[in-house]
C-alpha cells in the first residue's frame, strides 16, 4: 500500500495565540505610520524620521496634532481603506475555489511523482510515436493526449498518453461528459467512435467533429449510428455486421455479442441450451457472411429452421466441413431438444426482427453508401453509436459495429510502421455497461493501447461494470487501465474501501502544549489516518476527479469543462444548429 508524505496537525490553541500577535503588532505599526504620514503632510513643525518616536512626542505634548494633520490622517486611512477593499475584492474574485478535499492534496502526488500524466511527459512521448502538431486538423486538437484535467498546484494540464486507456466511474450528475467525455472527443486529432444513450454528447461535439472549413462545409464525415431514434437522425446510411466477419472466430465473437447483449455476463445461463444456441447462432451467422447475404437472413433462418439445411451447404461449399456437419446435428436432434437451442437462439437475435432496425444493418431499395469502416478510420472521421436500454434495444448492433471498427482499426495498424495508428484512435465509450456490452474488451485492454486505438471505459459504478464483464474480468480491466479516473457519487461501500486503499495513508503528527506551576511543556504524538476515508469518497465534490495512474501516485485533479475551452463557442453554435428546440 502506498504510504503519502508526513502529514501534521498543530495545536490550535497556539496558532490563534501566534495569529493574534501578529494581527496586533500590525495594528499598532500601521498606526504609527499613519500618525509620523499625517505629521509630515500637515507641515508646519519638525517630524522625526521614526515613526514611532513621533508617536511618543504627540503623547507627551513634545510635538502638536494640529487639525491640518487630522484631515490627513483620514484621507490616509480612507486611501488604504480603498486600495486594501480593491485588492481583497480582486483577489477573491481569482482565488481557485476550493473543496474540502483539496487539503488531501498535500498527502498525495505531485510534481515528478505524477511525471508521466503531466504534459511535458505526455509531449514528449507524443513526439516519439511520430504524433505532432502536423496531424491537428484544428488548433484546438490537442496532439499530445487525452485530456483529464488540471493540477491544483501550479495548474498544470494532466493527460493521459497515446499508449494510454482509460477507466471512468462516475456516478449520475457529476461533470463527466461536460469535463471529461465531450473535451475528448472535441480534441481528439484522429478517428473517433463513441457510445451514448442519449444524444447529448452528439449535440454537443458534432459542429465541432466536421471540421468546418472558411466556407462552413464540413471536412470530415460524422456517421449517426441510432436505429432507436435516440436521436431521430435519418438511416441515409446502412452497415452490414457481416462484412467484418471472414472466418468462424469473428463469427463466434459477433454470437457472443448477442448473446451478453440482454443481460450480461453475470446473469443467470442456462449450462446447455445457452452455449448451444450461441454456437448455433454463430454457425448462421458464418454462414450467411459467406454467401454475402444481409444479416436478417441468420433470424429467418432460425425462426425457419428448414432454411437451415441451406446453411448447411454454403458452409460445405466455403471449406467449413466440421461446422456444416455440426449444424446438421443439431437439425437432427429430438423435437423438445431442438426447439430449446432454437428458441435460445431466437432471443439472442431478436433486435434483427424490428423494421426501424432493419433499414440500418440492409441495403433496402434505396441508394445508401455502406459504411466503410477503413476508410472512415482513416479519414479521421467520427461515428457516434446510440442505443437505449430495455425493450428494442439494439444494444447487440452496438456492440457489433464498436467491435467492428476496432477490429479493422487493429488491422491497419498491424500494417503499419511500428504497428500503430498512424493517428491514433479514441473510443469514448459512455454508459458501457448498458450500450455497448462486449465481453472480451477487458482482455484486449493493453493490447489495443500498443496499436494507438485508446478505449476510454465509462461506467457509473463498479457493480454496473461486474454486470458486464463478471468479477473477475472487471478486476482485468481495473488493473489494465493506465489511467483510472473516479468522479464521485458512488455510495457502494466495498468499492470505496478499495479506492481508499489504493489511495493510502498518512502519518499524522499531534503536538500539545499543557500549562503548570513549574511552566508549560508539549507532548508529541502520532497516528496513521487514511488520507480518503470512504465517506469523503462518497461525499466527492463535483469539480474534482481523483486520478491513479500507472507509476504515479493518487492525485486529485481538477476537472475543466467544455465551458472553458478555446472551441467553447463552436459547442455553443453545435448546439444551437443541431440540439432539438422544442415545440
Amino acid at each position: 500500500m502506498p504510504v503519502a508524505n508526513p502529514g501534521q496537525t498543530k495545536n490550535p490553541s497556539r496558532n490563534s495565540e501566534t495569529v493574534l500577535m501578529l494581527v496586533g503588532l500590525g495594528v499598532i505599526v500601521a498606526a504609527a505610520l499613519i500618525v509620523w504620514g499625517s505629521l509630515t503632510l500637515a507641515g508646519g513643525q519638525q517630524i522625526p524620521g521614526n515613526p514611532f518616536a513621533a508617536v511618543i512626542m504627540v503623547a507627551s505634548g513634545k510635538l502638536a496634532w494640529p487639525t491640518a494633520a487630522t484631515v490627513w490622517a483620514v484621507v490616509i486611512v480612507a486611501v488604504i481603506g480603498a486600495v486594501v477593499g480593491t485588492g481583497l475584492y480582486v483577489w477573491s474574485g481569482r482565488k481557485p475555489h476550493r473543496t474540502r478535499v483539496d487539503s488531501a492534496q498535500q498527502h498525495l502526488g505531485s510534481g515528478k511523482e505524477i511525471a508521466s500524466i503531466r504534459e511535458r511527459a505526455v509531449a514528449e512521448k507524443a513526439r516519439s510515436l511520430g504524433i505532432d502538431s502536423s496531424v491537428a486538423p484544428a488548433p484546438f486538437t490537442t496532439v499530445e493526449g487525452v485530456p483529464i484535467g488540471k493540477e491544483l498546484v501550479g495548474k498544470g494540464r494532466l493527460l493521459g498518453s497515446w499508449e494510454d486507456m482509460h477507466l471512468d466511474i462516475w456516478g449520475p450528475r457529476q461533470g463527466k461528459s461536460t469535463s471529461r467525455i465531450i473535451p475528448a472527443i472535441c480534441e481528439a486529432p484522429g478517428a473517433v467512435l463513441t457510445t451514448e444513450n442519449k444524444r447529448g454528447n452528439l449535440d454537443h461535439t458534432r459542429l465541432v467533429r466536421e471540421f468546418r472549413d472558411e466556407d462552413g462545409n464540413p471536412t470530415r464525415q460524422v456517421w449517426v449510428f441510432d436505429p432507436q431514434q435516440v436521436a431521430n437522425e435519418p438511416a441515409w446510411w446502412w452497415w452490414n455486421p457481416l462484412s467484418y466477419v471472414e472466418d468462424e472466430t469473428q463469427a463466434e465473437e459477433l454470437a457472443q455479442l448477442f448473446s451478453v447483449g440482454d443481460d450480461g455476463l453475470e446473469a443467470k445461463k442456462d449450462p446447455y441450451f445457452d452455449p448451444e444456441g450461441e454456437d448455433l447462432l454463430a454457425n448462421l451467422i458464418l454462414a450467411s457472411a459467406l454467401a454475402g447475404e444481409p444479416i436478417t437472413t441468420v433470424y429467418e433462418r432460425l425462426v425457419d429452421e428448414n432454411s437451415c439445411h441451406h446453411a448447411v451447404e454454403i458452409l460445405r461449399e466455403h471449406g467449413y466441413p466440421m461446422i456444416a456437419r455440426a449444424l446438421n446435428a443439431r437439425l437432427g436432434l429430438p423435437e423438445k431438444q431442438k426447439a430449446g437451442i432454437f428458441g435460445t437462439s431466437v432471443k439472442m437475435a431478436k433486435c434483427l426482427r424490428n423494421r426501424s432496425v432493419q433499414e440500418w444493418i440492409t441495403r433496402g431499395d434505396t441508394e445508401r453508401p455502406h459504411l466503410d469502416l477503413e476508410a472512415y478510420i482513416r479519414n479521421g472521421e467520427t461515428l457516434y453509436c446510440l442505443s437505449k436500454e430495455g425493450v428494442g434495444s439494439t444494444g447487440p448492433l452496438v456492440a457489433a459495429l464498436t467491435v467492428a471498427a476496432t477490429r479493422t482499426a487493429e488491422k491497419i495498424a498491424t500494417a503499419s510502421p511500428g504497428g500503430r495508428l498512424p493517428v491514433p484512435m479514441l473510443c469514448p465509450l459512455d454508459e458501457a455497461a448498458n450500450v455497448v456490452r462486449w465481453p472480451d474488451l477487458p482482455k484486449l485492454y493493453s493490447h489495443f493501447g500498443s496499436r494507438g486505438i485508446i478505449i476510454m471505459t465509462i461506467l457509473q459504478s463498479w457493480s454496473q461494470g461486474v454486470g458486464v464483464f463478471g468479477e473477475r474480468n472487471m478486476k482485468l480491466l481495473e488493473s489494465s487501465s493506465n489511467v483510472y479516473v473516479y468522479g464521485g457519487n458512488v455510495r457502494e461501500k466495498e468499492y470505496l474501501a478499495s479506492l481508499s486503499e489504493l489511495c493510502g495513508d498518512f502519518t499524522r503528527v499531534r503536538l500539545s502544549v499543557s500549562d503548570a506551576r513549574t511552566g508549560k511543556s508539549s507532548s508529541r504524538s502520532t497516528d496513521e489516518k487514511k488520507i480518503f476515508t470512504v465517506a469523503d469518497l462518497q461525499a466527492w465534490p463535483r469539480g474534482r476527479a481523483l486520478v491513479l495512474s500507472a507509476g504515479n501516485r493518487p492525485t486529485v485533479a481538477e476537472t475543466v469543462p467544455w465551458m472553458a475551452k478555446p472551441y467553447a463557442d463552436l459547442i455553443r453554435q453545435s448546439l444551437n444548429e443541431y440540439a432539438p428546440k422544442g415545440q
